[in-house]
């Protein structure tokens, strides 16, 4: 297993560059922005770890000038990476949420609260008494905060993966959509995340299989990714999306519009029917100013 797990992480530079030769290659870049700069963080990250880890031959001991190159290194490219999966993650919402402006611009508000709010617990978990005693140094104390930070974004990964795979239809695309492959990566990648922490805390002894999986995981997700921007997605996901007015995203889409916006004016003891007549009236009048069509 150590011979694997060696090969695997030697062959993961190669599967990096492979998957960001295939994303720029597809043209994705202009579309896909996030995910371009985290490719390239990616990249540059590999380069700057495997240059000061194997300059002068490996690193043996600590508090050294190329000790301290690599660590500070690691958890700052870490950070990065992390920054840009939480954009990459909302780029992809984005995307997908084009049919519904509406849906899409609350979902966006809330997606970014709850951002704010997740980064503040996290680091005020490691803030605590308890937490600051078992970490006294300032190196000690960066590891715990960045672990923290990335748990927070695995999370918002889970969450768009089971977003994708219950609505990707209704919204239009396929499992053969990149935005789909995109968001199925992230969210084995967040998985293997997730569980790799969870497993040393319970069963000390499995620590080098699971250092083996998420080696693993992590080739399955730079293939995935390749293979969806080496393959063309099918003719109908490149098609403007048109959704129905009678479906229920787009009069959901309608009333989330419609928020914000001044009531039109009513007569005085002009009778208003029914509460859900008045709604459904709402409703139709938005759809007919608003024709929910976006172009891919």
């Amino acid at each position: 297993m150590a011979h694997l797990q060696d090969l695997l992480i030697r062959l993961e530079p190669v599967l990096v560059v492979l998957a960001a030769f295939s994303f720029f290659r597809s043209k994705s870049a202009q579309r896909l922005p996030a995910l371009a700069t985290y490719l390239v963080i990616r990249l540059v990250s590999l380069a700057y770890l495997e240059v000061v880890y194997n300059f002068g031959g490996g690193i043996s001991a600590t508090n050294t000038p190329r000790y301290e190159a690599y660590f500070y290194g690691y958890w700052i490219t870490y950070v990065a990476i992390t920054i840009s999966i939480f954009f990459v993650v909302q780029e992809v919402f984005k995307r997908v949420m084009e049919p519904v402006p509406g849906l899409r611009r609350l979902g966006l508000m809330a997606f970014r609260w709850i951002s704010v709010v997740s980064i503040v617990v996290a680091v005020g978990a490691v803030a605590l008494p308890n937490a600051m005693a078992m970490n006294t140094g300032t190196a000690s104390k960066i590891g715990p905060i960045c672990v923290q930070m990335m748990r927070c974004v695995s999370v918002m990964e889970l969450c768009l993966l089971a977003f994708l795979a219950l609505s990707i239809h209704s919204l239009g695309r396929s499992f053969r959509s990149r935005l789909f492959g995109i968001g199925l990566g992230f969210g084995l990648q967040a998985a293997a995340e997730l569980i790799y922490s969870a497993i040393p805390a319970s069963c000390p002894g499995l620590v080098s299989f699971s250092n083996f999986a998420q080696q693993a995981v992590a080739s399955v997700v730079l293939v995935t990714w390749a293979s969806y921007f080496l393959v063309r997605e099918p003719e109908g996901e490149g098609n403007m999306i048109v959704l129905p007015p009678s479906s229920m995203l787009a009069r959901w889409n309608a009333l989330a519009k419609g928020l914000g916006q001044m009531p039109e004016p009513a007569m005085a003891g002009a009778p208003t029917g029914f509460f859900l007549q008045d709604i459904e009236g709402v409703v139709d009048r938005v759809l007919a100013k608003n024709p929910v069509v976006a172009p891919r």
